[in-house]
């Protein structure tokens, strides 16, 4: 099945980055998967403040 998923690069620091395998390794996620998880997140906090 084809993804229609866009790709994006950023640019961390390292303490940054070593947070994110943290959270991946403590979860079983991927990385991206908790970027994913973490913008989501956000999205529903900025959605009820503006209500």
């Amino acid at each position: 099945m084809a993804s229609n998923k866009k790709r994006v690069s950023i640019g961390l620091t390292d303490a940054q980055y070593a947070l994110v395998q943290k959270f991946a390794k403590e979860k079983g996620f991927s990385k991206s998967a908790i970027f994913v998880l973490a913008l989501e997140e956000y999205a529903r906090k900025e959605s009820g403040q503006k209500k």
